[in-house]
């Protein structure tokens, strides 16, 4: 108030971005998408990329990091490399390739962080996987060394290999939900469900504002049958992270599967506003309104599916059978 518009400068306008891209504003991606492409200064650019992960699976969000991996500076490169990671998991067609020729990149860490998103595919005995195994081994001495071996392991279908190395984590720190809550995937894979949830519920304990953790839980919930419990962390989660559409997804579900098919529809209309290229909540919906004999409002919910991914063959299916 004192200074007026004197205060409206670039470093304040900046400053508000990256403050509501830590707090997981929805309203921050356009501003990061702004500073990743016109920032002047490399270090904010690099800022950028690396809370545009939030929104990585958006094709804009996506494109403009797969961009920046030719960006002149190289932490700029790193860090998109490290937030297009978790995309290799879905339909990133092209992306595997393009992270590929960060393997050559002329610098160590952008080699490094390419790899590490390359992990289950990468070639041990190149340049660039010779350095990740090198830079995991430096902090093996360290619980976050120990959970980054985990996850290589993980990558490379060893589970086993993984358990050891998460166990040896939340020995070394028991404190830490995110070792915790990798502990309970592993677990879950190994078909140990009750040890999951309880790897889960001591994630929660340790940080209760963290809607991934909340969401994990359900599932786990889930595998040991416990449905009431399963929908009560959904909720958690919800309330904790409004735009989490998976768990969403999964709250449509398993309200539908207790007869509460309203909200089961609510929530899943809300998934999908959230993110309208997923074919699955419309799908989703289409099941649930066939059921209740809506057939036109089936119809539409299914043909919506196909429009957004016009070979997702169980709307396609789920149409044929449609009277």
């Amino acid at each position: 108030q004192w200074y007026g518009s004197k205060m409206n400068r670039p470093s304040r306008r900046r400053a508000q971005v990256i403050a509501a891209g830590r707090a997981g504003d929805p309203q921050a991606r356009d501003g990061l998408l702004g500073l990743l492409a016109q920032e002047e200064i490399p270090y904010w650019r690099a800022a950028a990329a690396t809370l545009l992960t939030s929104w990585a699976h958006e094709s804009g969000v996506g494109a403009a990091l797969a961009h920046s991996l030719t960006d002149t500076n190289a932490l700029v490169r790193a860090e998109s490399a490290r937030s297009l990671g978790p995309l290799l998991d879905g339909d990133a067609p092209g992306l595997a390739e393009t992270l590929r020729l960060r393997l050559e990149d002329s610098v160590r860490d952008v080699r490094i962080a390419a790899a590490w998103a390359l992990r289950a595919t990468v070639d041990p005995g190149s340049l660039a996987g010779r350095e990740l195994l090198h830079s995991m081994n430096l902090h093996a001495d360290q619980p976050v060394g120990q959970m980054q071996k985990g996850a290589f392991a993980l990558a490379r279908n060893d589970p086993a290999k993984a358990l050891a190395h998460f166990q040896k984590a939340v020995q070394w720190d028991p404190n830490s939900a995110p070792i915790r809550h990798e502990l309970a995937v592993v677990l879950s894979m190994l078909n140990r469900p009750a040890d999951a949830v309880a790897e889960l519920e001591a994630a929660v304990r340790l940080e209760p504002r963290q809607a991934e953790y909340a969401y994990k839980l359900a599932l786990a919930w889930n595998e040991v049958g416990d449905t009431a419990k399963t929908i009560a962390a959904l909720e958690r989660a919800v309330q904790l992270d409004p735009r989490h559409a998976r768990a969403l997804y999964n709250l449509g579900l398993a309200l539908n599967s207790v007869g509460r098919t309203d909200e089961a529809l609510a929530a899943l209309a809300r998934a999908e506003s959230i993110v309208p290229t997923d074919p699955r909540n419309p799908y989703a919906r289409a099941t649930i309104l066939a059921r209740l004999n809506r057939i036109d409002e089936a119809r539409q919910a299914a043909q919506r599916a196909l429009e957004v991914q016009p070979g997702f063959a169980p709307a396609r299916e789920l149409l044929q059978a449609l009277p």
